[in-house]
C-alpha cells in the first residue's frame, strides 16, 4: 500500500511539476498565456510537492498512518526538503506568472521547477554527483518545453487559423534547438546514473530507463514530423495539416504518459546498483 501510494504520489508531482514548467516556457516564447491554466497548475504542484513530502515522511515511519508524525520531519525533510522548496517556488512563481505578463517571472518558474528535480532523487544521491544534478535540470526543462506540447499546440478552432499555425512554428523554432540536447543529456545520464553499460543492461532500474529513452526518442521523432511536415501543411493545405497536427499530437500524448509511468516506476521500486 505504501509502495502504491509513493509511486502515485511520484505520478502526480512529475506530470504537475513538467506541466508547470512547461506551459511558464511556452508562455515566454508566445505560444500560450491562459491565466487560470496558471492557477491550476501552480495549485497542482503546490499540492502535489505537499503530498509528496507527507508520503516521504510516512516511508519514514513504515506505515501511511505516519506521514503526519511530526518526529520524524527532520530526517524526511534532510530528504526532500530542498526539493519540496524549489517546487513551492516555481508553483508561487506560476500563481505571479498568472497575473503579470512579463517572461522573465514565467523562465524563473521553469527554472525553479526544473532545479526541484536535480536537488532529489537518484542524481542528487550519487557518491560524487558532480554536473549530473544540473544535467537533470536541463534534461527537465527540455523535457517540460515538450510535455505540454499537446495540449498548448492542439487546435482551438475547426480551422488552421493564424494562432494554430503561429503556435506549431514557434514550437518548432525551438525545439530544433533543444532536440540534441534532449538525447545527449537523456544518454548521458542513463549511463551516469545507471552505472554504465552493464549497471543499464543488467538491472531493471537500467532497462525501464531505457524503455523510457526509448519513448523519448520516438517522441523526438513526432516532434521533427511536425517541424518539417506537419507545419509546412498547415500553411499550405489547412484541412490535412490539422488532421496531421492532431494526430501527432494524440500520439504524443500516449508516450508521455508511459514515459512518466517508466520513470516513476524505476524511482519507486528499483534504483540504481540495485
Amino acid at each position: 500500500m505504501l509502495d502504491a501510494a509513493a509511486f502515485a504520489s511520484k505520478l502526480l508531482l512529475y506530470a504537475a511539476a513538467l506541466g508547470g514548467a512547461g506551459v511558464a516556457l511556452h508562455r515566454a516564447i508566445g505560444i500560450v498565456s491562459t491565466r487560470r491554466l496558471f492557477l491550476w497548475l501552480g495549485s497542482a504542484l503546490a499540492a502535489a510537492a505537499l503530498l509528496r513530502l507527507l508520503i516521504v515522511n510516512a516511508q519514514m515511519g513504515g506505515s501511511l498512518s505516519a506521514a503526519f508524525a511530526p518526529d520524524q520531519f527532520s530526517w524526511t525533510w534532510i530528504g526532500v526538503g530542498q526539493q519540496t522548496t524549489a517546487f513551492i517556488a516555481g508553483a508561487s512563481l506560476l500563481f505571479i506568472s498568472a497575473f503579470l505578463q512579463a517572461r522573465s517571472i514565467a523562465v524563473a518558474a521553469a527554472v525553479a521547477i526544473a532545479g526541484g528535480f536535480g536537488l532529489a532523487g537518484h542524481s542528487a544521491g550519487l557518491e560524487a554527483p558532480g554536473v549530473a544534478p544540473f544535467a537533470v535540470m536541463l534534461h527537465a526543462l527540455i523535457a517540460a518545453f515538450w510535455f505540454v506540447a499537446p495540449f498548448t499546440l492542439w487546435p482551438r478552432t475547426g480551422g488552421a487559423d493564424a494562432a494554430t499555425l503561429h503556435r506549431t512554428r514557434m514550437f518548432s523554432r525551438v525545439a530544433v534547438i533543444l532536440v540534441p540536447l534532449l538525447f545527449v543529456s537523456g544518454v548521458w545520464l542513463l549511463w551516469r546514473i545507471g552505472g554504465g553499460i552493464d549497471g543499464v543492461v543488467g538491472s531493471l532500474y537500467g532497462r525501464l530507463l531505457l524503455g523510457k529513452l526509448a519513448l523519448a526518442i520516438a517522441v523526438l521523432g513526432l516532434g521533427a514530423l511536425n517541424m518539417t511536415i506537419v507545419t509546412r501543411k498547415l500553411a499550405i493545405a489547412p484541412p490535412s495539416g490539422l488532421k496531421a497536427l492532431r494526430t501527432t499530437l494524440r500520439i504524443d500524448a500516449v508516450l508521455f504518459f508511459g514515459v512518466l509511468l517508466l520513470i516513476a516506476s524505476a524511482t519507486t521500486f528499483t534504483g540504481p546498483n540495485e
